[in-house]
């Protein structure tokens, strides 16, 4: 047997690390022509019965957007689910002739894709009369227990501001509401203006025109709609981006929240709080990122009329786009507001705030030019 040492000379480890830059030179090479990915979204919400691949997956890259109208299912009548599968995608790209070398495909295995209907408006009785009031006599088209009727009365008050809601009902308020109305008249009364959340409702039955029972209970109301949810953990502080966004059905219960419905409306903004997977994006939760800190030198130009006055001065306070702010002049030492337009970048407008007299006698004396 032959022993053979290794070469160990410098001329040897020379062309090692020349051949091991090589190698990483080619695989940087090939992830660059993979740069472009078809990321399979966990579920989503569609209006219609088409199914296009720009639903279910996040498409980056001009040669992955290029197939974003390929048709993977039409939802239907009675349908309101289906299952996109990665096998599925891969097999509808192929078929469209995808140039495997460009896009990478990723992301969930499988994507629940659900059909978002239209609530239906409801036909009115044509052969009832109409009681005055809110008291309604009840017919044979009409729900054929108290909680039908109560339901539909909630429908009505809130769908028509919300559009798709969801009703639920305690245990023990659902037994009070299981009962049959037939022949008999209701009247109902919400006992708050609120529409979502916690909903208390006092309900009367009548029997010959007199009150013969009165029942309160609680609804329970939510928003059923297509917003923008948190596509994993967001830190506070964090900024959006398209990669950590998604859109699917949400439940909202609080007339307070507005919730984020277009995820390109807060995308390079930042999140006001820490956020969990899944968690629904309000306008709450969203901040404009810090354009101007406290301490920080500022350039700050006034218009006065067609003069336009460049100076600059320290931020008292820190201040995002489009915040009025307190600054402090350099040269005088005085204090004044402006409005936040940029990083490091001020105005002082009197159509926005009065003027200051640091900004009047700075316009007297430093004039940077006259609008045309």
């Amino acid at each position: 047997m032959f022993d053979i040492k290794p070469d160990n000379t410098p001329g040897a480890t020379l062309r090692r690390l020349l051949l091991l830059l090589l190698m990483a030179v080619v695989m940087a090479f090939g992830i660059a022509a993979r740069a472009d990915s078809v990321r399979l979204y966990d579920q989503v919400g569609v209006e219609g019965p088409t199914v296009t691949l720009a639903h279910v997956a996040q498409l980056q890259g001009t040669s992955a957007q290029l197939h974003g109208n390929i048709v993977l299912a039409t939802l239907e009548d009675g349908h309101a689910q289906y299952t996109v599968t990665l096998d599925a995608i891969e097999k509808a790209l192929d078929d469209a002739g995808v140039n495997w070398g460009r896009v990478s495909l990723r992301g969930f295995n499988t994507c629940l894709v659900t059909r978002i209907t239209q609530p239906q408006i409801a036909t009115p009785d044509q052969g009832q009369a109409v009681a005055a009031n809110i008291e309604t006599p009840i017919g044979l088209q009409t729900a054929m227990t108290l909680r039908g009727v109560l339901e539909q009365h909630i429908n009505d008050r809130a769908a028509s501001q919300l559009g798709d809601i969801r009703i639920d009902f305690s245990e023990r308020d659902a037994k009070k509401l299981d009962i049959p109305i037939l022949g008999r008249s209701i009247e109902i009364e919400p006992i708050s203006t609120n529409t979502l959340g916690k909903v208390p409702v006092v309900i009367r039955l009548y029997d010959a025109q007199r009150i013969a029972e009165t029942i309160r209970v609680n609804a329970k109301v939510q928003h059923v709609l297509l917003a923008v949810v948190a596509d994993g953990p967001i830190a506070r502080g964090e900024v959006f981006t398209r990669s950590r966004l998604k859109v699917q059905e949400c439940y909202v219960d609080d007339n307070a929240v507005t919730p984020i419905t277009d995820p390109t409306a807060i995308i390079g903004k930042e999140s006001s709080i820490s956020l969990r997977a899944g968690e629904m994006i309000s306008i709450r939760k969203v901040k404009s990122p810090i354009m101007v800190k406290r301490g920080e030198h500022v350039e700050v130009r006034c218009f006065i009329g067609g003069l336009i006055v460049k100076t600059t001065g320290y931020a008292a306070e820190n201040g995002s786009l489009d915040d009025l702010i307190r600054l402090r002049s350099d040269s005088t030492g005085e204090d004044y507001y402006a409005v936040v337009t940029g990083r490091h970048q001020a105005v002082v407008s009197s159509s926005v705030t009065p003027m200051a007299p640091v900004v009047t006698t700075l316009a007297n004396s430093q004039s940077q030019g006259v609008a045309p």
